[in-house]
């Protein structure tokens, strides 16, 4: 048998070669092609998501303004604040729900248009803190920081100066990562991380979960009222250093299915559990005092800014969106969007 030459064997080492070499490249273009399929279809399930959110907004801001646009009362009863949206679609789910941002504590009144302080807020934050400190309301750590009001006040006013407990530039100046103070409004939540010894236990009571909602706002409007039809037990607490937790129960109790028809209605129900005595000098003080104080404080019976969460999940792709809307009659404007949770 004539013998193999090595020519033989080096051209059929070389089709070998080829052959590998033309395998493992269409092998790479097969799993490239199906990487660029499943990029290209995460995309169009992102874009399709993305525009079920806002539909959803559109959907929220329609619903805001259906029945009376005259109407001045809101309640947790209302069956768009009541009543969560979910729905099958092609390919996935969407869902959302609308929430009142003015049931909460308003931030930025901490200080007026101009950056500057507002005692009467000020003090009914400092309220709003101790009470959440008080009985471990903010989980084991014993709650919020007793110096959280200032260093809120320092971030977002117009000064330097500093508060008693507060922080200014010079605080974050010399972090391990230096950044500057605000000095002017929040314009999310999510700034609440950045101040000073805001650890995340009080960051997470802030914001709440997907089943207690956000306990303040940040709503850029220094006009923006409390809604007391919809505040909850913590925030009603802030308006007087006399409504502890009984009387703040009875407020709740008294909104009944309505709510107050205004805020004079409410005012009446604090006047009837605190009972001072005209007679005596002190208690007529006290109630003079508490005249001027609810004049200080922006209450409301019904909202104007509402907030929208909306989720949709497409396929492997999942899109939450966070609207901001104000109503104004019968017209409802996007005031703000955010995408993710706080």
């Amino acid at each position: 048998m004539k013998p193999i030459s090595k020519q033989s064997g080096i051209a059929l080492i070389t089709a070998l070669f080829i052959f590998a070499l033309v395998t493992i490249a269409a092998v790479a273009m097969a799993d490239r092609q199906n990487l660029d399929i499943r990029r290209t279809e995460n995309m169009l399930h992102y874009d399709q998501a993305y525009m079920f959110v806002l539909g959803m907004e559109k959907f929220a801001a329609t619903v805001l303004v259906e029945g009376d646009p005259d109407k001045e009362v809101d309640h947790l009863e209302e069956e768009f604040l009541k009543t969560p949206v979910a729905q099958e679609v092609e390919g996935g789910t969407i869902s959302g729900f609308i929430r009142d941002a003015t049931a909460r504590f308003p931030i930025n009144n901490l200080v007026n248009a101009n950056g500057e302080k507002q005692d009467a807020y000020v003090a009914a934050f400092q309220r709003f803190v101790d009470f959440m400190t008080s009985g471990n309301r903010c989980g084991e750590q014993g709650g919020f920081n007793p110096d959280l009001a200032n260093v809120v006040l320092d971030w977002i006013d117009k000064d330097e100066q500093v508060a008693v407990g507060g922080a200014e530039d010079m605080e974050y100046l010399n972090k391990e990562r230096p950044y500057r103070a605000a000095n002017q409004s929040m314009a999310s939540i999510s700034e609440l991380r950045a101040l000073n010894n805001v650890i995340a236990e009080e960051y997470n009571c802030f914001v709440g979960d997907g089943q207690n909602p956000p306990l303040v706002n940040t709503i850029n409007d220094h006009e923006v009222a409390i809604n007391v039809n919809t505040a909850p037990a913590e925030v009603l607490q802030s308006i007087h250093p006399k409504i502890d937790d009984k009387i703040a129960q009875v407020l709740l109790e008294g909104r009944g299915e309505e709510g107050y028809k205004d805020t004079e209605s409410f005012l009446k129900k604090i006047r009837e559990e605190l009972a001072f005595d005209l007679n005596d000098p002190t208690q007529k003080q006290e109630s003079v005092q508490f005249e001027e104080d609810m004049k200080k404080l922006k209450l409301s019976v019904g909202s104007q800014y509402f907030e929208v969460t909306a989720t949709a999940q497409i396929g492997r792709m999942e899109v939450t969106m966070i609207s901001l809307l104000k109503r104004d009659g019968n017209k409802v404007t996007t005031v703000q969007r955010s995408l993710g949770v706080y």
